[in-house]
């Protein structure tokens, strides 16, 4: 990369969390090792070497663990639990026990090429969990390889204020120790918006950045960056002007942030009178927080396979149970809709073998890996009725294509039920059940399926991959998927329409939901309730006070008659504007 000192230097990446900022940069950069291979100690000082460096990388992460509990709560700390297992790994340091006994090599040496190996087979499987796990196996490596050799690791608790961090990549780990206090933002190399960094930093509400190249070796510590997370873009040292408009353009942002707090206690109604419910998503019961505080009136998806991915054996029913009991207490009767585990296509348990599929996304997952595993939907069953007694919980099967898999889950349901009734628990006699619609052949049957189910919640992103036949994790064809495809549309509208036919109601929990430029189009549709990240709800709120019943059915009128998603895009920016 060329700096032009004419001018602002200016990078592009991606927008990961929303907001400006402008401060120091800190970069955070890895120590340069120099690894030596051949040892001039025995064999049991290199091995005493090792296991001291594992002790003290072991209290670094105790400590950490700590903090993460105060700070961001159990489900976030528990991350640091599993990297302490994983240091803690007897076949590991079995491994590099016996390359410093072949070898006659440091202690270093060994463990960095132990490592090396074990997060290289890991990254090399199909696996998107066990491939997230390779770089938390990295992470722990380093640590443990800075205790060996006696390296400070550079600590992130004691940063100045007003600080810019610029980095590769941020870890949990690295995250946990930041002071938040002196923190403006995040800028990361590599990267996209499902990063670690990208979600600590739409949890905590800061500007990121990710995905921006490599930038760490043209850029200086102390050097002034703006970082637009509007836009994506990172502005190096601006000149006086450019500071200034966005000084101005970081004080609107912060200004209209705090009107949309004004909407906080407000529920989302029409300017003709008619009430929408807003939601919120989350993935474990840290994420209320961010849910209430932005004004959510209920959680449209609480997705528990994040509860099963952090376990070392899948969590029992009373665990469960107390995940979800929280939850339900926490949203004081509001609707709580708690997906059953979602498990296969991306996402997979390191304790529960999954067949290897040339298309996992239309194998073995979510419902039907429960159906053939009743089981795990028994335990799941039992602990959601348990914690019905709590709040207004709903329950929602996700992946469904044919009524008889409903039947099938209702049934294994009213077993669960007359089970608890035996034991004389309680639990909420009316709690409903309802299905996650991501399929085009719901969409065809819609009003039939409704029959059978007491709510519909509509998943975009896999009803516009399946839809479009475009696989939404493929770069090359990454252009052809989405939403706004008209096809996508109809297909959404069918939905709508065949749920209200079927007497049920019918909500949206898929990153459409949050698109403020969207939300017109599916008010027009009449959709019952969105939901979304906690980060939007504001903003969907806001649009929602802006629209007319009538105008925005009109919109869809026209959209439905065009051809492309260009051509709609366009339509609905022309609508959008004039509100």
């Amino acid at each position: 990369m060329e700096w032009d000192m004419k001018q602002d230097i200016l990078i592009k990446g991606i927008p990961a969390s929303p907001g400006i900022a402008i401060g120091k940069a800190f970069l955070y950069k890895e120590n340069k090792l120099e690894i030596v291979e051949k040892s001039t100690l025995s064999k049991e000082e290199e091995i005493e070497r090792l296991v001291k460096g594992r002790e003290i990388a072991k209290s670094q992460l105790e400590e950490i663990k700590e903090n993460t509990l105060k700070k961001l709560g159990k489900d976030k700390a528990d991350i640091f639990e599993g990297h302490i297992t994983l240091l803690e790994d007897e076949e590991l340091f079995s491994e590099i026990d016996s390359k410093i006994l072949q070898k006659k090599c440091t202690a270093e040496f060994a463990l960095n090429e132990a490592i090396d190996e074990y997060a290289t087979m890991l990254a090399n499987l199909e696996d998107a969990y066990f491939k997230e796990r390779a770089g938390d196996l990295r992470d722990i490596g380093k640590r443990w390889l800075y205790g060996v050799m006696n390296i400070q690791v550079a600590d992130l608790s004691k940063l100045e204020p007003e600080t810019i961090i610029v980095a590769k990549e941020l870890n949990p780990s690295d995250t946990a120790q930041i002071n938040l206090d002196n923190v403006l933002a995040f800028v990361t190399e590599i990267g996209g918006k499902t990063a670690h960094s990208s979600i600590m930093a739409r949890s905590l509400e800061l500007p990121a950045v990710v995905g921006v190249g490599a930038v760490l070796n043209e850029l200086e510590n102390n050097e002034t960056l703006i970082v637009d997370a509007i836009k994506g873009e990172v502005i190096v040292s601006p000149n006086t002007e450019t500071l200034e408009l966005y000084k101005e353009k970081r004080e609107k942002f912060l200004k209209e942030k705090e009107e949309l707090k004004a909407l906080k206690d407000k529920e989302a109604i029409s300017k003709d009178g008619i009430k929408v419910d807003v939601w919120g998503n989350i993935g474990s019961p840290n994420d209320v927080k961010g849910i209430i505080s932005n004004g959510g009136f209920g959680i449209g998806l609480y997705r528990t396979e994040f509860l099963f991915m952090e376990k070392e054996s899948f969590p029992t029913e009373d665990e469960q149970f107390e995940a979800y009991k929280i939850v339900a207490e926490e949203l004081k009767g509001y609707p709580v809709t708690i997906r059953t585990m979602d498990i296969g296509g991306d996402k997979s348990l390191p304790y529960m073998e999954l067949p290897k599929e040339e298309n996992p996304f239309l194998g073995w997952r979510a419902i039907r890996v429960c159906l053939d595993r009743e089981e795990i939907l028994r335990t799941q069953f039992k602990a959601l009725l348990r914690a019905s007694k709590y709040g207004q919980i709903k329950i929602m099967l996700p992946m469904i294509m044919d009524i008889g898999e409903i039947r099938k889950a209702k049934a294994i349901f009213e077993e669960c039920k007359k089970e608890l009734q035996e034991k004389e628990i309680e639990f909420d006699k009316n709690i409903m059940l309802g299905i996650m619609v991501e399929t085009p052949a719901v969409a065809f049957r819609a009003k039939y399926f409704a029959k059978e189910c007491d709510f519909f919640s509509i998943g975009t992103n896999d009803l516009t991959q399946y839809t479009l036949a475009v696989d939404r994790g493929n770069e090359k064809i990454a252009n052809l998927y989405d939403t706004y495809n008209p096809s996508v549309l109809q297909a959404i509208k069918m939905l709508i329409d065949g749920a209200h036919e079927g007497g049920i109601k019918i909500s949206m929990c898929g990153e459409f939901a949050g698109d403020e430029n969207a939300v017109a189009l599916l008010f027009g549709m009449d959709l019952d309730a969105f939901s979304m990240s906690g980060i939007s709800i504001p903003r969907v709120k806001r649009i929602i006070m802006k629209l007319d019943k009538k105008e925005c059915q009109n919109l869809v009128e026209r959209v439905l008659s065009l051809s492309t998603a260009s051509e709609i895009k366009e339509e609905v920016k022309k609508f959008m504007e004039k509100i």
